[in-house]
């Protein structure tokens, strides 16, 4: 009885061993390389719309004074700390030496394409100055440009889209401002 019993467990122990080998066999799969987090860069740029009185002047443009070059909106990057409201303020201060009044977000631009040097999100604002611009930390030039003049195939980044995006805005489609942060 006890060989029929070991003939058994042998047989046994024989069907168990398939098991015991696949389960031994798997394939490791290997987890995809975690990227470290990288946030984009926040920037912050202002149409900046000049009267003379109550006159409608222009909006001011920039020629820039660094790479990548072209026309642009003024803008730049906010600074760690830095509420977004007062970055536009210091960059507008900064880059075209002007004051705005009325200030107000207009549009979050954030196609992580938009800038080919890094993803970048944009507020856009828009505000009112009564003086003319003059040059200062990244431009080569400040001007006021009136909306008919606009020189849409040299402007720099998206900035062509945004200026459409204001006309648009500016000729009654109120849906493509943001509200009031």
């Amino acid at each position: 009885m006890t060989k029929l019993l070991s003939k058994y467990f042998f047989v046994f122990a024989l069907s168990l061993a398939p098991l015991a080998i696949y389960t031994n066999e798997q394939p490791v799969r290997e987890q995809p390389a975690k990227q470290p987090h990288k946030p984009p860069i926040l920037t912050t740029t202002a149409i900046i719309e000049i009267y003379e009185g109550n006159e409608f002047k222009g909006i001011v443009l920039i020629d820039r004074g660094k790479a990548p070059f072209g026309k642009a909106i003024p803008g730049g990057k906010v600074e760690y700390g830095e509420t977004v409201e007062n970055g536009v303020r210091r960059e507008m201060m900064e880059e075209v030496n002007l004051e705005l009044n009325d200030l107000r977000q207009f549009h979050v631009y954030s196609e992580p394409t938009r800038d080919f040097r890094h993803h970048s999100v944009e507020v856009t604002h828009i505000a009112k100055a009564y003086q003319s611009p003059t040059a200062g930390d990244d431009a080569a030039k400040a001007y006021v440009v009136k909306l008919e003049d606009i020189p849409w195939s040299l402007l720099a980044f998206d900035h062509a889209q945004i200026l459409k995006d204001y006309i648009e805005w500016r000729n009654g489609n109120y849906a493509l401002s943001m509200p009031k942060p």
